[in-house]
């Protein structure tokens, strides 16, 4: 059986002593990046990850109008 999944990672980190709790990296390279900062610093850092994941496809809306037949219409 096949399943449609999608994952999304959403990805920040900072350094407590440089930035406090804005962050200063993003992205997928963002936990290695603070974990580098902490060691060549000493420095307390922290990553927070936010992980979504979704199965199945999303039923179209068969009442849902294309915009060209709804712009055509109001004309």
């Amino acid at each position: 059986m096949t399943r449609a999944t999608f994952i999304s990672r959403d990805v920040r980190a900072g350094c407590l002593v440089c930035g406090g709790s804005d962050p200063r990296w993003l992205g997928p390279n963002a936990q290695g990046v603070a974990a580098r900062h902490h060691d060549a610093t000493g420095h307390a850092t922290w990553c927070d990850v936010d992980m979504s994941i979704r199965y199945g496809r999303e039923e179209t809306d068969a009442a849902q109008t294309d915009i060209e037949d709804a712009i055509g219409a109001a004309a």
